[in-house]
């Protein structure tokens, strides 16, 4: 398989400012839904530590109701993670430090503290800050903190009756959740990553398919492409249509259409810190049925897919993802990940306006 040529370079004086690198750590995932748990996690009433970007947050059920509060109490700054669900006077549940005992409503309003002997007469500011939203989807838990520009990945196939679903294995890793959703984005190496599982070598050139992607303006920050390529299912090599689609998140959705099957994958990561990202993956096929040998072998193989998407991505010296399209060639089969990029990096610049960094010198323009 060959790509178009790639265009030529644009003239660069090497000064001009450029979006930065996108990191786990990095600003703009605070305005994204995240993945932070598998539902089962918290079905017990007791809190759990996760994180996003860095920064630690307790997730627990009080009540049965969902609740996510930064990961510290405000009299010692203890983590409220360490501690424990108690029940009030009124039987309701109460998030309890373990360091004083004071205890946190759902709402995040401490209404008791032991060392004052009662009830009452506790400071407004004993508050617990909040995520700006945390949900259950998909068999999981998601947690975004701060108003997301994008909304929670669609994910259609998940409740369809005549799909099966199930889900890949969970797997932390060193590449960024940005490096992943735009991998996972990207179609021109699936005859050499994929070479063990689906991939097929093919003399053709990729088909550029259409690209389209909407910004703030367009009220979705959404980038979805739709092309056509070989995919060896079993034995048999098919042409599938695939359609792709993620936004201001580190989530991707695909939709596989071979004759007679469809499968849908949700690709959804959570960027702990700096170094590590958990990936979750999703996957549905409508041809498995109640056959648990076909579920299994389903399984094995998204499981074999991204053991090769992590092969290639682990071996790059920096986990950050270039936004600047002068810093890499393009070619017409990178268009998505290019409009991808392009959508994070008009959102980055909405987030925090000054976070530019300089191209470096002798790059190369993206014609995509």
């Amino acid at each position: 398989m060959t790509s178009a040529a790639a265009s030529s370079p644009a003239p660069d004086d090497g000064t001009s400012p450029a979006p930065a690198p996108l990191g786990n750590a990095s600003p703009l995932w605070r305005r994204a839904w995240h993945p932070v748990a598998h539902a089962e996690d918290l079905l017990a009433e007791e809190p759990a530590q996760v994180l996003v970007g860095g920064e630690p947050w307790v997730a627990a059920r009080l009540d049965g109701r969902l609740v996510a509060f930064a990961d510290q109490c405000p009299h010692r700054l203890a983590p409220l993670s360490a501690g424990s669900v108690k029940r009030a006077a009124d039987g309701s549940a109460r998030l309890a430090c373990a360091y004083h005992g004071w205890q946190y409503d759902a709402g995040g309003q401490c209404d008791l503290i032991p060392a004052l002997g009662r009830p009452g007469n506790v400071s407004k500011r004993a508050r617990l800050r909040p995520a700006y939203g945390v949900t259950e989807a998909y068999g999981l838990i998601w947690l975004a903190p701060e108003e997301p520009l994008s909304p929670l990945p669609a994910f259609a196939e998940w409740d369809d009756p005549a799909m099966t679903r199930a889900r890949s294995r969970t797997v932390r890793t060193r590449a960024s959740a940005g490096q992943l959703v735009d991998n996972f984005l990207d179609a021109a190496h699936f005859p050499f990553v994929h070479a063990a599982s689906f991939g097929v070598a093919d003399d053709g050139p990729l088909a550029a398919g259409s690209v389209t992607s909407s910004g703030g303006a367009g009220g979705g920050w959404m980038a979805t492409g739709v092309f056509d390529t070989p995919y060896r299912d079993g034995g048999a090599v098919v042409s599938h249509r695939v359609t792709k689609t993620a936004g201001v998140s580190g989530s991707a959705h695909v939709r596989l259409d071979l004759p007679g099957v469809t499968i849908g994958i949700l690709l959804a990561c959570q960027p702990e810190d700096a170094t590590t990202t958990r990936v979750f993956k999703l996957i549905t096929r409508s041809d498995v049925g109640e056959d648990a040998g076909r579920l299994a072998a389903f399984i094995k193989e998204e499981d074999q897919i991204l053991a090769e998407d992590l092969a290639i991505l682990e071996r790059y010296p920096s986990p950050l993802l270039p936004l600047d399209p002068r810093t890499e060639v393009h070619t017409r089969a990178d268009r998505l990940s290019v409009a991808w990029r392009r959508l994070l990096a008009e959102a980055a610049a909405r987030v925090q306006p000054d976070a530019t960094a300089v191209a470096p010198a002798g790059s190369i323009a993206a014609g995509a």
